[in-house]
Order: structure tokens, then C-alpha cells, then sequence
């Protein structure tokens, strides 16, 4: 079961960054580069919205057609990428790619908290951490490469493959029912308010005018407020029942989680930057790409067994991804030398170590909200949710101030984007400080108790 939990994660891993090193030289072919973050935006967007119907999924379907829904629709969108003659097709495989995403990871994490005893979910957490290291390695070399020999379409197909050998081991390893098959009813219209929030910032990122990309901000801010309004006064929530109560834990450890994952997001534009300031080859530029995701996987791993330090680490991790971006934002300019390009792979590293070091920790204890076993599903799955959902807004955000800072103009013009993009993440991540202080809390030295 362990095997099939961190082989769907590692799934959707691998394709992240097997998409982010080969995305330059696929739209080089098929074009669309304003459309360049829209292919990370889609792909989470529906990840989103397929995340948040774990629970009905697994209360519907059970565990094991629950993993055979979600690995047919991934090898489904696959196969659509890998055939796509123009950008808008692109669009549609990315999109019913995150559809099967966003399940294998809402599956994963639900399936932690309904079959491990609870000393043991922040081990479990960093074993799910160390699949997105495999990605972060197995991801830009195959995408890298084969965008390097030209053959990108066949980085894609070899992910069937891999889809097909977990669909495999699903018969004899996950139950075909789940043992608490009830589940509060989905609250569709709550998940649609999120899907247009995303939505609102994706289309209005397309612009190069400001008023347009504001507009958009605003639109979205506002049906945010509308969602957390109904979560806190409806009978049907997305999120856990304890979510926007006074004094929840969940609360700042939702807002501290938003702003590391957006912060997060800059390495969507870190293969182009290596490719147009940096002279990397595709193969380069790809693990450059991966520098975030690798210190998210070496600070998380790292960070899981020190439950006792566990507030500290919440508390620095937003300091240390700001300090990271803030030497990108300093250090992005044209012709940079190689000396240069292997300082971005430290400071992008360094980025991405602050929200390693504090995700197993805000991720286990947000498994202990709950009094019953569906409320603790239903919180468990949240932490996905509100993942996907930051990241949605993180990419689409991204792609709203490269467009607007000269992402498609010459060196100079590139190289201002590239500061403008790191520079306004760096204050984005900074504010997690106000939160992080407050983060879990008493959920921490419960859950540090029930491990001793």
C-alpha cells in the first residue's frame, strides 16, 4: 500500500518537472508563450477541483477505483500532450492530466490518516516528500534531455508506462472498499467560487495591461471572501467544519501554507530564465528548474523527526525561502556566467529548503483536526486543496507579472523580469512570518505528546 501511495505521488512529481524543463523548447515548436504559465495554471485547476472530491470519491468508488480513475484520466491527458500539434491542445492534455493529478495526491495524503496510526503520519509525510525529490531528479533529466534531442513528445509517453505499472499492484494491495464510506456532501457551489477565483487571475494574466491585471486580483480577492463567508455560515464545506472557527489552528497554518506554496511557484519560469539569461542547454535548465523542489525535499526530510522543534522550524521557514528569492531577485541579469547560474541553483535550493522544513509538521497536524475519522479525512485532504489552490493562484500570479515586466523582449528586458518576479515573491513569502508564530499551536504539542 506504502508502495502505491508514493508511486502516485511520485507520478504526479515526475510530470511537474518533467513539463517545467521541456516547457521552453515545447513552445519554441507549438508556440504560445503568453500562454506560457497558463500549462502549470490549468493543470493545477483542475487538480483543485478534483482534489477537493477526494473524500466523496473514496466514500463512492473506494480506494482501489478510486486509483483506477485517477490513473486512466493521467494516462489519458498524457497521451494528449504527447500528441498536441498547438498550444490549445497542450491546454486540454494538461487539464485532464490534473484531473488525475489532483487525485493520486488528495488519495495519498487521505490514505495516510486512514491507515497509519498517528505517530507515525509525520514519517509517512516525508516518505511522500522524498517521491517529490525523485521527481526533482527523474523529471528534468527526461525532460531535459529529450527536449535536447528534440523528441519531447516521447518524455510523455514514457509516463503511461509508469502509470500502468501502479494501476497494477492496486488489486493486491488497496482495499476495494473503504472501511467509513460516509462523507459529508460535496459543496459544489463553495468549490465553484475557488474555480473562478483561479480562473479570474489566469484570464486577466494574459494581459500586458495593468488595470486589466489588477481587475483580476480584485475579482479573485473577492470571490475568495464570498467562499470563506459560505464555509463558515453553510452546512456544506469544502473545508474542514473547524476551519474559520475563532481561535482554529487551522487558520494560520492555511495562510502561512498559501504564501510558502506561492513563493513556491517562481520555478515555473526558472528553465526559461536558465535558457535566456543563462545560456543553459534544455538538460541544464531543467534541474535548475528543480533547485526549489529539491531543497522542499532535503529540508523536509530532514526537518520530519524533529517533532520537538517543530514550532521553531514552522517559524524560520518563510524567513529562509525569503532570503533565497530575494538573492535570485539581486542576482538575475543577462550573460550571466556559469559562476553565476551555480549561485541561482544555491539560492533557488535555499528557497525551497524554508518550506520544506516546516511542511511535515504543518501537514501532520493538520491530520489531528478532527474528533472523527471523516472529519480527520476531510482535514487531511484539505492540505492538498489548499496546496493546489495556491499554487493555481501562485502560477497565474507569476505569469501576470512576467507579462507585465518583459518576459517576451530582449535580454535586458527578460533579466528585469526575472528580478521583478523574484523580488515581489520574496515580500509575498515574507508575510508568512505573521502567521507562522501562531501556526498549529496546541495542535503541535498534542500531536508531539501522542508520538513520546
Amino acid at each position: 500500500m506504502t508502495t502505491v501511495l508514493a508511486g502516485g505521488t511520485a507520478l504526479h512529481a515526475i510530470n511537474i518537472y518533467l513539463v517545467t524543463a521541456m516547457l521552453p523548447s515545447v513552445v519554441a515548436e507549438v508556440g504560445g508563450l503568453r500562454f506560457y504559465a497558463w500549462n502549470t495554471t490549468l493543470f493545477m485547476f483542475a487538480s483543485v477541483v478534483m482534489s477537493a472530491l477526494v473524500p466523496k470519491c473514496l466514500a463512492s468508488l473506494g480506494p482501489r477505483n478510486s486509483y483506477r480513475l485517477a490513473l486512466a484520466a493521467f494516462a489519458l491527458g498524457t497521451l494528449a500532450c504527447a500528441a498536441a500539434p498547438t498550444m490549445a491542445v497542450l491546454l486540454v492534455g494538461r487539464t485532464v492530466q490534473g484531473i488525475g493529478g489532483g487525485l493520486l495526491v488528495g488519495l495519498s495524503y487521505a490514505m495516510i490518516s486512514t491507515t497509519l496510526p498517528a505517530p507515525l503520519w509525520t514519517r509517512a509525510a516525508g516518505i511522500l516528500s522524498a517521491m517529490w525529490g525523485v521527481g526533482t531528479l527523474v523529471g528534468p533529466a527526461l525532460g531535459g534531455a529529450f527536449a535536447q534531442w528534440g523528441q519531447w513528445r516521447f518524455a510523455f509517453l514514457l509516463l503511461v508506462p509508469f502509470a500502468i505499472a501502479v494501476a497494477l499492484l492496486l488489486r493486491s494491495t488497496m482495499p476495494g472498499v473503504q472501511a467509513d464510506n460516509e462523507t459529508a456532501p460535496v459543496a459544489y457551489g463553495n468549490l465553484a467560487l475557488v474555480a473562478a477565483a483561479v480562473l479570474a487571475v489566469s484570464a486577466t494574466s494574459l494581459s500586458r495591461q495593468a488595470w486589466v491585471n489588477f481587475g483580476g486580483l480584485v475579482a479573485a480577492a473577492l470571490l475568495l471572501g464570498l467562499f470563506i463567508r459560505r464555509e463558515r455560515t453553510r452546512p456544506r464545506r469544502l473545508l474542514p467544519p473547524t476551519a474559520f472557527t475563532p481561535g482554529s489552528p487551522l487558520r494560520p497554518l492555511y495562510a502561512t501554507l498559501t504564501v510558502l506554496v506561492v513563493a513556491s511557484t517562481t520555478e515555473i519560469f526558472v528553465p526559461f530564465y536558465g535558457q535566456e539569461l543563462g545560456g543553459a542547454a534544455p538538460l541544464s535548465a531543467g534541474f535548475l528548474g528543480a533547485a526549489i523542489a529539491a531543497g522542499w525535499t532535503v529540508g523536509s526530510m530532514a526537518s520530519a523527526a524533529w517533532t520537538d522543534k517543530a514550532r521553531l522550524l514552522v517559524g524560520i521557514g518563510p524567513v529562509v525561502s525569503s532570503v533565497g528569492l530575494t538573492g535570485m531577485a539581486v542576482m538575475s541579469w543577462p550573460s550571466a556566467s556559469l559562476v553565476t547560474v551555480l549561485c541561482w541553483a544555491v539560492l533557488l535550493f535555499v528557497a525551497g529548503s524554508g518550506v520544506g522544513i516546516t511542511w511535515p509538521h504543518m501537514t501532520a497536524a493538520a491530520m489531528t483536526v478532527g474528533e472523527t475519522p471523516q472529519e480527520k479525512n476531510t482535514a487531511a485532504s484539505s492540505i492538498t486543496t489548499v496546496q493546489l489552490v495556491a499554487t493555481s493562484l501562485g502560477a497565474a500570479l507569476a505569469g501576470t507579472v512576467t507579462n507585465l515586466t518583459g518576459v517576451g523582449g530582449d535580454a535586458t528586458e527578460i533579466g528585469h523580469s526575472a528580478q521583478w518576479l523574484y523580488g515581489a515573491f520574496a515580500v509575498i513569502v515574507l508575510c508568512g512570518v505573521l502567521f507562522s508564530h501562531r501556526v498549529i499551536g496546541e495542535r503541535i504539542r498534542r500531536h508531539t505528546k501522542a508520538e513520546s
